[in-house]
């Protein structure tokens, strides 16, 4: 795709975004760190500017990796990409949230709340923030409700996520 994408005299990508983004988040997921960033700079080269889906790619990665140093505009970036059609924007904040959550950022609740609605919609955003609120809240029947739904969702790796927060004391 990103041969014949570069061959064909990069016309406007963002038709490929979703698929240049999920490259990239199987590759962090995976733990392949030069791949990863490879796919997250096309991300960036394909979106253009700010993008839901780049957005959430970094959330959920930083996320993933526990890297909470760089949380706070990272989560500004999910909160600021996208606009309210983006069909990518309920999992950029829905990661974003969560990332804020786990960071321990002040504004955790406030942004929670915001990117509540989202869930309405949408049923990885749900289970996401669902996760996140019984994260706030040190929830562990919240995190079992949240495990289901990702096993609903068929979401494999993001209900073992949710497992292993079971399992922490």
């Amino acid at each position: 795709m990103w041969d014949r994408w570069e061959r064909a005299g990069r016309p406007a990508p963002r038709w490929m975004l979703a698929s240049v983004c999920a490259t990239a988040l199987a590759c962090g997921m995976s733990g392949d760190r030069e791949p990863a960033a490879l796919w997250r700079a096309r991300a960036a080269r394909v979106a253009g500017g700010p993008a839901a889906p780049v957005a959430f790619v970094d959330a959920r990665l930083a996320l993933h990796d526990g890297r909470f140093d760089d949380a706070e505009p990272l989560v500004r970036e999910a909160f600021a990409a996208g606009t309210p059609l983006d069909p990518y924007l309920a999992y950029a904040r829905a990661a974003g949230a969560e990332l804020a959550v786990a960071a321990g950022l002040p504004r955790a609740a406030e942004l929670l709340a915001e990117a509540g609605p989202l869930g309405e919609e949408n049923r990885w955003a749900a289970a996401c923030l669902d996760r996140a609120r019984a994260r706030a809240e040190g929830d562990a029947d919240g995190l079992a409700r949240a495990a289901k739904s990702w096993d609903a969702l068929g979401a494999r790796a993001e209900r073992d996520v949710t497992r292993r927060l079971l399992a922490q004391p």
